[in-house]
C-alpha cells in the first residue's frame, strides 16, 4: 500500500516538473526582452530593440559602444539622395567589385556575376561602388544635411573633398554611431519610408537573398542591413546588424570583435525567438 502511494506521489512530481517547465519555456521569450537576452547569451554582442510606433526601449542587453556603423549608414542616405533627387532609383552603376578610395581597399564582396546595380539591388547586395557614386555625387552641403537629418554623430562634411564624401558615405570614415542612437535612426527611417519603395525593397531584399541573409526566417517579413567596419586604430573589425519587423519593431546588434554577418545571425535567433514564443501564445 505504502509502495503504491509513494509511486503515485512520484508520478504527480514528475508531472508537476514537466509543467513547470513547460511554463518556463513558454514564457521564457514572451517580451523582447526575453528574446535579446536568450539570443545574445553567451557572447559579446550588444542590442537595442525600440517600439517602432512610440519609440520606447523594450529590450537592451550590453552596454553602449560608439564605432563606425559601416553599411549600415548607406540606407539612411540612399532614402535622402532619393527624396533630394541626388540619385534616382534607375540610375545603374557598373561594378567590377574592386574599389580603391585614397588609397584604402574597399573591395565589394557581392557575387560577381551581378555587375550593374540600381538603387534596390546596391542596397541588397551592399554595393560599395555605387555608393561611392552616391558620395560623389552629394556636394559637401547636402551629405552634412543628410547626416544632421540621420541624427548621425560626424565630423564637419561640408567642405569635404569627394574622397571624404564617398568614404563617409560608405560608413568608413567621419561618422560613428551607439546601438541606440543607430537603433532610432532606422525607426525615423521606417517611419518615413515609401511603402514598396527601392529602399524598403533594398532592405527586404537583404534579408531574403543579399548581404543581411542570416538573419531570415522562414514566413517571416524582415527589413535588415548589415555592417562591418574598423575603428581609427584597431586592426579588427566589428559588425552591426541594423533592421526591423515592419509596423513593430527596430533592432540594431553590435559585434565588437566580429562582422555583419556575425550580427546578423544572432538577429536571428532574436527572431526566431520572437516567433516562437508568438506561436505558443
Amino acid at each position: 500500500m505504502r509502495a503504491s502511494a509513494n509511486r503515485v506521489t512520484l508520478l504527480c512530481m514528475r508531472a508537476l516538473a514537466v509543467l513547470l517547465l513547460s511554463l518556463s519555456a513558454s514564457s521564457f521569450a514572451s517580451s523582447p526582452s526575453d528574446a535579446l537576452l536568450q539570443a545574445l547569451r553567451g557572447t559579446q554582442a550588444a542590442g537595442v530593440v525600440l517600439d517602432l510606433k512610440t519609440g520606447a526601449m523594450t529590450a537592451r542587453v550590453g552596454s553602449e559602444v560608439r564605432s563606425t556603423p559601416g553599411s549600415t549608414i548607406k540606407p539612411l542616405l540612399l532614402e535622402y539622395a532619393l527624396e533630394h533627387g541626388i540619385i534616382t532609383s534607375g540610375a545603374q552603376v557598373l561594378c567590377d567589385r574592386h574599389l580603391r578610395i585614397a588609397g584604402r581597399t574597399v573591395d565589394c564582396t557581392h557575387p560577381a556575376d551581378r555587375n550593374v546595380f540600381n538603387a534596390e539591388s546596391a542596397l541588397a547586395e551592399s554595393c560599395n561602388r555605387y555608393f561611392a557614386e552616391l558620395g560623389r555625387r552629394f556636394t559637401g552641403l547636402q551629405l552634412e544635411q543628410a547626416l544632421r537629418e540621420a541624427r548621425i554623430e560626424h565630423h564637419a562634411v561640408t567642405n569635404a573633398l569627394a574622397e571624404d564624401r564617398e568614404l563617409t558615405t560608405l560608413g568608413l570614415e567621419n561618422v560613428t554611431a551607439t546601438s541606440l542612437e543607430l537603433a532610432q535612426a532606422y525607426r525615423e527611417l521606417m517611419l518615413r519610408l515609401p511603402a514598396g519603395g527601392p529602399v524598403e525593397r533594398g532592405l527586404k531584399e537583404s534579408i531574403d537573398y543579399g548581404m543581411a541573409h542570416p538573419a531570415a526566417v522562414e514566413g517571416k517579413t524582415i527589413l535588415g542591413k548589415t555592417g562591418t567596419a574598423k575603428n581609427p586604430g584597431e586592426t579588427w573589425t566589428h559588425g552591426w546588424f541594423a533592421g526591423a519587423l515592419p509596423g513593430r519593431m527596430v533592432i540594431v546588434i553590435f559585434v565588437p570583435h566580429g562582422d555583419g554577418g556575425t550580427a546578423a545571425s544572432l538577429a536571428r535567433q532574436f527572431f526566431l525567438a520572437m516567433r516562437d514564443a508568438e506561436a505558443r501564445r
